[in-house]
């Protein structure tokens, strides 16, 4: 799990850049598609029950609604299902 949870700490912070970018460069396409890859690989990240420290917030911040699972802590840290 250690390398699951390397590879996609790696990903998300790749993502995380790219979208700081789009974002600095006011590309609203660009700021939308790395979004949504954030999104996916918080659900990739919630399946596996690997918490990504930062990652609810910065997914709130760019309108994605997320739900912060309290009841069991380290497991399905995210919850993205439509309501």
């Amino acid at each position: 799990m250690m390398g699951f949870r390397y590879e996609i700490s790696n990903r998300i912070a790749t993502v995380q850049n790219n979208l700081d970018q789009a974002i600095a460069t006011d590309d609203p396409f660009l700021v939308d598609v790395h979004v949504g890859e954030l999104e996916s690989l918080a659900r990739l990240a919630a399946d596996h029950g690997v918490a990504i420290e930062g990652l609810p917030e910065a997914l709130t911040r760019h309108g994605v609604d997320v739900t912060v699972s309290t009841h069991s802590p380290g497991t399905a840290p995210i919850d993205l299902r439509p309501r």
